[in-house]
């Protein structure tokens, strides 16, 4: 009977606690390689790293990707499944998930999906600040017209 192999991918998931540019350079570091190659790694599609390795080799590697902040998965050659948990995050939380984020580098939204706002123009030449005292209209801006006669009933209260 032959032994299971197992491969790691690497989609360019950062442990929690990381950033994209340390993690860059710990794997241009690590791998030997140039920035150019390793950026290549991020682009969000999953790669293969490295192929034919044994369940402790690919945990092995898995560790010491995840202690520089590079979250790989180990997937079953044979089945073509995941088969351990990703690495828990730097900073220990209380929340236990497999929610990823993408690196922090780019937008979110692309520049087709954004919306175009037209600036605006107020004219505001008419308004003007003056102390808060007295009447807000000045006299030349009152109507000329007297108040309405109010009858109020002489009521008593026992």
């Amino acid at each position: 009977m032959s032994q299971s192999t197992y491969s790691l991918v690497f989609r360019g998931d950062l442990v929690a606690g990381y950033t994209a540019g340390d993690v860059k350079a710990s794997m241009v570091r690590l791998f030997k390689s140039n920035p150019q190659a390793i950026e290549k790694l991020f682009s969000g599609r999953p790669l293969t790293l490295k192929k034919g390795l044994s369940l402790l080799q690919a945990q092995q590697f898995q560790a010491n990707l995840a202690k520089i902040g590079a979250q790989v998965s180990i997937k079953s050659e044979d089945s073509g499944t995941a088969v351990t948990e990703q690495p828990k995050s730097k900073p220990e939380t209380a929340f236990s998930s497999q929610w990823t984020l993408a690196p922090m580098e780019g937008n979110l939204v692309k520049e087709h999906e954004r919306k175009s706002v037209e600036p605006v123009s107020v004219e505001v030449e008419h308004l003007s600040l003056r102390a808060a005292e007295g009447q807000l209209l000045d006299e030349s801006e009152r109507k000329g017209e007297e108040p309405s006669p109010v009858s109020v009933p002489n009521w008593v209260v026992n």
